[in-house]
Parts: C-alpha cells; sequence; structure tokens
C-alpha cells in the first residue's frame, strides 16, 4: 500500500494596518513534525520547509492567527 499523508491547508492572519492574509499547506500525520511544503509569498521565505511546531511559535509571538482551513488524506506524490 502507498504511504498516506494528510495535507493540511492553513490561513495564516496578521492583524492591523497593514496585516495580511496568506496561506500554507502542511505534508505529514496530522502532529508537530509535519513540513510546510508550500507558502504564499509573504509567508515563504520564513516558513518553507520549517514544521508546524515551529510555525505556531512565530505565529503566537507575532500575534497572528492561524486556522486550517481543510484537510485531505492522500497518497504521498512521490509514492506514486
Amino acid at each position: 500500500m502507498p504511504k498516506q499523508i494528510i495535507e493540511t491547508l492553513a490561513q495564516v492572519e496578521a492583524p492591523g494596518p497593514h496585516g495580511f492574509c496568506a496561506g500554507i499547506v502542511l505534508w505529514g500525520d496530522g502532529d508537530a513534525f509535519d513540513l510546510v511544503v508550500e507558502a504564499a509569498p509573504i509567508l515563504r521565505r520564513q516558513f518553507k520547509g520549517k514544521r508546524r511546531a515551529y510555525v505556531r511559535a512565530v505565529c503566537l509571538k507575532k500575534g497572528w492567527r492561524v486556522h486550517v482551513v481543510h484537510q485531505l488524506k492522500r497518497t504521498h506524490p512521490r509514492a506514486l
């Protein structure tokens, strides 16, 4: 059986007059070790390749909100 992963689409919201709303995509088992595989340009440099726990810690420190928009269980692309 091919390896299954959980793909998570999350929205990062930064409040305030210069705030933004941007998306990130994580792959993994749905735990703190999930990796950011895609990120909006404003977040890409800071988060791409980082773990979920790191993203949560940075967002908490900066006062940003993170919302899970969608989760999907799928076959890992490298297993195809």
